[in-house]
C-alpha cells in the first residue's frame, strides 16, 4: 500500500509531500490541477523512462520518493528483493527514490541501494497497477499470474521451498563449473612444466656450468680495467727505465760477482734465482 509520495522538481510541482491513509483514497480536483503529475511520479517509479523536459524549468534535477507498506505481500516479494541485492524491508516498509538530471544523469534506489531501471521496474510490478487505456497492467504478465495463482492456492512455503532449492542448485552447478575450469587449467599447467621440463633435459646443463659461466661474466665485466692493469704491469716489468726485470738483471751480475768472491754467498744467489 502507498503510505508517501515527495514530488520535487516535476513540471510545476517544486517540492510536494503526500500521506495516504489506509483505505480508498480519491484524489479530485478541475482540469490541471496536477492530479496527471501525481500519477506521472508513481510512474517513474515504476521504471518509465525519464524526460529532462519533465524537470521543472530553473531546475537541474528531479527526485521522486515513494513509501509503501508491503506487509501483505507475498514471500516472493521479499524473494525478488533479495535476488536483486537489495536491503529487506525494516517494518515492513519498502522505500523507492528515483533522480535524473538535465546533463541526463538517471539514479533509482530501492530502500537505499543503488539498483537499475529494470529492477525498479521489477519491484514496481508488486506495487501498483495503474489502469487506463494502454497503461502499464501487471496482471498481464505471467510472472504476476503466477505469483497471483500461488497465493490463491496457499502455496507460498512450498514456493519459497522451492526457489530455495533452485538458488541452492544453481551455487552447486556454479561451483562444478569453477571446478571444471580449475582442472583444465590445471591440466594447462601440467602440460607447461612437462615440456619445460623437457627443454631442461635436452640442454644437458652441467651444475658446474654455472660457476664457469659466472667467472666468465666476470671477467667479461671487467674486462677494460684487467687490460689497464696488464699494461701497467708488463710497464713496471720491462719497459720502464727501471724496470723490474732491469734491476733484477743487475742484482744477479752483482751475486754473481760476489759469490766468485765468496762462495758462502751462493744462498743469495739461489734466492735471486727463485724470485
Amino acid at each position: 500500500m502507498l503510505t508517501t509520495l515527495r514530488i520535487r522538481n516535476l513540471a510545476l510541482v517544486a517540492d510536494l509531500t503526500l500521506e495516504f491513509p489506509a483505505g480508498l483514497v480519491v484524489v479530485t480536483g478541475e482540469t490541471g490541477a496536477g492530479k496527471s503529475i501525481v500519477l506521472g511520479a508513481l510512474n517513474l517509479l515504476l521504471g518509465q523512462r525519464a524526460d529532462r523536459n519533465l524537470i521543472r524549468a530553473g531546475s537541474d534535477a528531479c527526485t521522486v520518493e515513494a513509501g509503501f507498506n508491503v506487509r501483505d505481500l507475498p514471500g516472493a516479494f521479499h524473494e525478488t528483493l533479495a535476488e536483486s541485492g537489495l536491503e529487506p524491508c525494516e517494518d515492513h516498509q519498502l522505500l523507492l527514490k528515483r533522480s535524473f538530471t538535465m546533463a541526463g544523469t538517471n539514479r533509482q534506489f530501492v530502500n537505499g541501494t543503488p539498483t537499475t531501471l529494470a529492477v525498479l521496474a521489477e519491484v514496481g510490478d508488486w506495487l501498483v497497477d495503474v489502469h487506463g487505456p494502454h497503461d502499464h497492467q501487471s496482471l498481464l504478465q505471467p510472472a504476476r499470474q503466477l505469483a497471483i495463482l500461488d497465493a490463491y492456492g496457499k502455496l507460498a512455503g512450498p514456493v519459497e521451498e522451492f526457489a530455495r532449492l533452485l538458488r541452492e542448485r544453481s551455487g552447486i552447478e556454479a561451483a562444478k563449473a569453477e571446478l571444471d575450469v580449475d582442472g583444465r587449467t590445471l591440466a594447462q599447467r601440467l602440460d607447461l612444466l612437462r615440456f619445460q621440463v623437457g627443454e631442461i633435459t635436452a640442454a644437458r646443463l652441467n651444475p658446474e656450468e654455472a660457476r664457469t659461466l659466472e667467472s666468465e661474466h666476470q671477467r667479461a665485466h671487467n674486462a677494460a680495467r684487467l687490460l689497464e692493469l696488464g699494461q701497467a704491469l708488463q710497464h713496471l716489468l720491462a719497459e720502464a727505465e727501471t724496470s723490474v726485470l732491469t734491476q733484477l738483471g743487475e742484482i744477479g751480475r752483482l751475486l754473481q760477482e760476489l759469490r766468485r768472491l765468496d762462495p758462502d754467498s751462493a744462498g743469495l744467489n739461489a734466492l735471486h734465482e727463485q724470485a
